[in-house]
């Protein structure tokens, strides 16, 4: 048996057992806690269990890292942010007595290449939707309220990927990763397996680790540093717009007054 078709088999006798609500919910749950929860604790552990390594490989000095008290404080907001987007979750599910799922619980399983045309759909969907999104966050009207809250670590750590004001958190986090996929009509399996990545893509983002160059943690640690530096996830809109060198702005300004 194919691994297609065992994940079909799989995938009917979950159906078969149980409400489609119950299905996305334990499915997202599942997701934020493989995602997300497991590798930012990893990484957390990593200065513990292994400070030589973690001495050659941070991208930021000792001397500027979080204190003990900063780091719990940043992880008991972003698990926070976890649990009240599940508690919406459930309440809307709860709602419909979890007979009804909000994305696609279709029995049958997509194709391996439904899954990959899916996932580059969402990364690209989401590059593009965070970066106006985040470039938005840092509006001087807008950022003191809400996105001044993220900055706060200006050396981030993993748990600091979700550590955000609420709304920040819904429009920034949640939802560029799950809504061009959920409007696309991909397949629950697809959303969550994109999803998985994506949190995990967080975590090692902010993780102030440089031995994974994919993703480039030096690409976000620097926004955090520099802040006006490095708005998107993967570089693209950053290089399109030219926002990917310190001090783009003051390059741009010199050159609109070279032109008049």
């Amino acid at each position: 048996m194919d691994v297609h078709a065992r994940l079909q088999s799989v995938w009917t006798d979950i159906i078969a057992t149980h409400k489609p609500g119950t299905i996305e919910l334990m499915g997202s749950i599942l997701s934020q806690v493989v995602g997300f929860i497991f590798p930012a604790s990893i990484y957390m552990l990593i200065g513990t269990l292994f400070p030589t390594f973690s001495q050659r490989h941070k991208i930021q000095s000792a001397g500027r890292q979080p204190t003990r008290q900063q780091i719990q404080h940043c992880i008991k907001i972003s698990l926070f942010n976890h649990v009240w987007i599940i508690a919406l979750q459930f309440s809307l599910l709860y709602l419909w007595g979890f007979y009804h799922a909000i994305l696609n619980m279709d029995p049958i399983v997509p194709p391996l290449g439904t899954f990959v045309v899916d996932f580059v759909f969402g990364l690209l969907a989401r590059e593009i939707s965070f970066y106006y999104v985040h470039r938005a966050l840092h509006h001087p009207s807008i950022y003191v309220y809400i996105h001044k809250m993220h900055h706060k670590y200006i050396t981030p750590v993993s748990f600091a990927a979700e550590y955000a004001h609420p709304v920040e958190h819904l429009f920034a986090n949640v939802l560029p990763v799950t809504l061009p996929l959920y409007l696309k009509g991909a397949h629950f399996l697809s959303i969550m397996i994109f999803g998985v990545f994506e949190l995990w893509e967080a975590a090692a983002d902010h993780s102030g680790y440089d031995f994974l160059k994919l993703p480039p943690a030096e690409l976000h640690d620097l926004h955090h540093e520099k802040f006006r530096v490095n708005y998107g996830t993967i570089g693209l809109m950053d290089w399109i717009h030219g926002t990917d060198v310190v001090g783009w702005g003051r390059v741009k300004a010199k050159k609109a007054r070279t032109a008049e």
